[in-house]
């Protein structure tokens, strides 16, 4: 029996955050992942945006999570010899007179000037259609998801702690922290929307939603230096490419993309450039939401050596570093940095297992 302080099964975002602060918080860790295709992970835009769109108000804790996860993720670049995150604005396009008037009140009346840096009251952009003006959100950045977690895939790899198998529920022995041949203080889930089929913690509130995105060619825009927002975002790649998304759907989640979907994203393209563009893929994969939107963290109430930390959803990139170290702390019992784990949450949505 080998032993290891802590197995996390699956490396999508979650899974990828909590590895890497535990290594380098000098813990013993094994990674069992299948690298399965419908991961949300590998299908995200991985904005960092700490502005609630809609409303033009802060998100939850962005005082909190935005400077964390540019820092780890600037930690990481070095450590990983690698580039994957780039500080890009975010223009936000306005729908509607009222939109924007709104924009505008709170931009004056509250603390949103240090997010926003611009108002633009026309059309400043020949190649979209934009009747009522746009802002720039300047505090805001872009996570290449793709390399950062074939980069982390492969330190793993290096480091012999990745283990590619589906994890089998049959070999684990959540009383004593034992799956395989492997033994372990804690047996940490970041199974995405996976985790509805975990025996452990299958009635937690998981809400799985599919997003289809898609990439675009526009032959008249080698490259723009805003992410644009207006529904849908349209996120620059260079060399003319963009990335397209995201949709929703509550019913279908495998990984095939819809009819639906795809129509969507077109009409959606259609409403904001006022240019040709061209259809290069797309790409759909189920996101591990919450009903309440806030994330499934913590350690279970029978069980006290397997938890869970899943339920990122769409903030993923943002909220992930941040959440990871806190529970990082807490797994390794370094009580100076932990702010709490939600086991409380996490008790009320579990039925005693037999």
């Amino acid at each position: 029996m080998k032993k290891v302080d802590v197995i996390i099964v699956g490396q999508g975002m979650a899974g990828t955050f909590l590895a890497h602060d535990l290594i380098d918080a000098q813990q013993s860790v094994a990674i069992i992942d299948l690298n399965l295709k419908a991961s949300a992970s590998r299908v995200a835009a991985g904005l960092i945006n700490p502005v609630g769109m809609k409303r033009c108000i802060p998100s939850y804790n962005a005082h909190l999570y935005f400077p964390k996860a540019i820092e780890r993720y600037k930690d990481l670049e070095r450590k990983l010899n690698a580039s994957f995150l780039e500080l890009k604005p975010i223009l936000r396009l306005f729908a509607n007179q009222d939109v924007k008037h709104d924009w505008q009140i709170k931009y004056s009346n509250s603390n949103m000037d240090k997010y926003i840096s611009d108002f633009y009251e026309e059309n400043n952009f020949p190649f979209l259609n934009n009747s009522y003006g746009s802002a720039s959100i300047n505090s805001t950045a872009h996570l290449d998801l793709i390399p950062f977690l074939d980069k982390s895939r492969a330190y793993f790899q290096k480091n012999h702690i990745l283990i590619e198998e589906r994890f089998d529920f049959s070999h684990c022995n959540p009383e004593q922290g034992i799956y395989k041949s492997l033994q372990a203080d804690y047996i940490i889930f970041c199974e995405g929307y996976r985790l509805k089929d975990n025996p452990y913690f299958k009635s937690l509130p998981l809400s799985p939603t599919k997003g289809e995105v898609m990439t675009i060619r526009i032959p008249s825009l080698k490259r723009f230096d805003k992410i644009i927002s207006k529904g849908v975002y349209i996120l620059p790649l260079g060399n003319y490419l963009y990335v397209v998304g995201s949709t929703y759907n509550h019913t279908d989640l495998t990984d095939k993309l819809t009819a639906e979907g795809q129509s969507f994203l077109k009409k959606k393209i259609s409403d904001i450039l006022s240019v040709n563009f061209e259809v290069v893929s797309s790409v759909a994969g189920v996101r591990p939401t919450v009903k309440d939107r806030k994330p499934l963290i913590g350690l279970h109430p029978q069980h006290s050596k397997i938890g869970v930390f899943n339920g990122l959803g769409t903030r993923g990139a943002l909220q992930g570093p941040y959440l990871s170290a806190n529970f990082s702390a807490f797994l390794t019992k370094d009580k100076k940095n932990v702010q709490n784990t939600d086991n409380q949450r996490i008790k009320r949505f579990l039925t005693p297992l037999n």
